[in-house]
């Protein structure tokens, strides 16, 4: 996966109805909006989160790539640790 120019978050096209990013910022923003996302390994040791991509799924990426998101911080907070666990189960390690 190359790395932005413009520094942004970057999905990787798996099929025409998934969004797949790399970037858990990115990620718990969007589990702490109610998208559910389903965790793979790479090779390299990189998880990827991939999501159902709808229209306001695309709608809430382009909000926070132009930093235009909102999200309560206890809900980011949580959204963040459920994903580090699941990261850690899926590497057979323990956080």
């Amino acid at each position: 996966m190359a790395v932005p120019t413009d520094g942004r978050p970057r999905a990787i096209p798996a099929s025409s109805t998934a969004f797949v990013t790399d970037h858990l910022a990115l990620a718990a923003f969007l589990l702490s909006h109610g998208y559910e996302p389903t965790l793979a390994g790479t090779r390299s040791g990189k998880i990827l989160f991939r999501f159902t991509s709808t229209a306001a799924l695309n709608a809430d990426v382009v909000a926070f790539n132009d930093g235009a998101a909102q999200v309560e911080p206890a809900a980011y907070d949580a959204a963040r640790i459920q994903l580090r666990k699941q990261m850690d189960a899926l590497k057979g390690g323990v956080r």
